[in-house]
């Protein structure tokens, strides 16, 4: 049986980080990070992304074996909005990718494999199924890889909140508890939103009503004074895990995860903010699991999205 090689890309704003799954298993050598041009035009956007499935494919042939052995796939973690199922992006006004808003990025690759079909990496790249889904999920999916046979509900926090909710392995998107498309982020909360309120921008305005904001302090900032024992900025961290537990109480109770998942910037905050949060749902004696990994994650989740038996597409 040919092995199933897919060339994973974790499609971010500042950095788009890129890796090899064979038959499920992420090649730690095969992993690498390039500088998004995300402000820069379509044509400049669409070839940096087939640079680096070249880049991908190279590195295969060179370490690995023969192309023609395998069968080849290419999955994009990508930012929202975005028709995932047809490859057509909508993002706008977000200073990242608005190059290609409008534009079916499925059709605009295989048209761009097309053009170089006489290089024999194109040649195989062109047959490759390509696959899109949001990064949010595909974190959580690849952190199913530990937890194949659990619920839970998984949170990446940093610039905004993205989410998904999992079970046995798969991706829900609607039943109890489970908001339409596992999605979070735009439910209202507070006198905004949960992804105004929980989010990076969240942590800043609170701690700027808590009087803990020094000019020019980020979140990392703000947590290096927590940890050097200021109060205030103490105080910032905790009344953010209280409202983080806050959010997620009715869908702990309606869904029934046995675990919440958090990722991204903000976890590295976890021990800040965390004791709140389980505080928080400390009637569920829910488990709280955090990774700092995202892209890896994300990388091994971009690879499910070619297992048949998830269903996605």
């Amino acid at each position: 049986m040919k092995p199933k090689v897919v060339i994973a890309l974790d499609v971010g704003g500042t950095f788009i980080k890129s890796g090899l799954v064979v038959d499920g298993e992420l090649l730690q050598a095969s992993c690498k990070q390039y500088p998004a041009l995300a402000d820069q035009d379509a044509d400049v956007i669409i070839e940096q992304f087939i640079s680096i499935f070249e880049d991908q494919y190279q590195f295969y042939t060179v370490t690995l074996g023969i192309a023609a052995d395998c069968t080849w796939c290419i999955g994009l973690a990508f930012p929202g909005p975005f028709d995932y199922q047809q490859g057509i992006c909508y993002i706008q006004g977000l200073s990242k990718y608005e190059a290609l808003y409008g534009e079916n990025i499925r059709e605009v690759l295989y048209t761009r494999f097309k053009t170089i079909q006489h290089k024999e990496r194109a040649k195989h790249l062109l047959q490759a199924d390509i696959r899109f889904e949001n990064d949010a999920k595909l974190f959580a999916l690849g952190v199913s890889r530990l937890f194949p046979n659990e619920r839970y509900i998984s949170l990446t926090i940093g610039t905004g909140l993205g989410s998904a909710f999992i079970d046995h392995a798969s991706l829900l998107n609607e039943g109890p508890g489970v908001p339409k498309d596992g999605w979070l982020y735009d439910k209202p909360f507070l006198e905004s939103s949960i992804d105004d309120a929980l989010s990076r921008r969240g942590i800043l305005r609170l701690a700027e009503q808590m009087g803990a904001l020094e000019k020019g302090m980020d979140v990392k900032e703000l947590a290096e004074h927590a940890r050097n024992g200021n109060s205030m900025s103490c105080k910032v961290f905790e009344e953010f895990g209280t409202r983080l537990a806050e959010m997620l109480k009715s869908y702990v109770v309606e869904y029934q995860p046995t675990r919440i998942v958090i990722g991204g910037q903000i976890s590295k905050s976890i021990d800040l903010f965390g004791p709140a949060l389980q505080t928080g749902l400390a009637d569920s004696s829910i488990v709280i699991f955090t990774s700092e990994n995202v892209s890896e994650f994300t990388l091994i989740g971009i690879s499910r999205l070619f297992d048949n038996s998830l269903g996605l597409r």
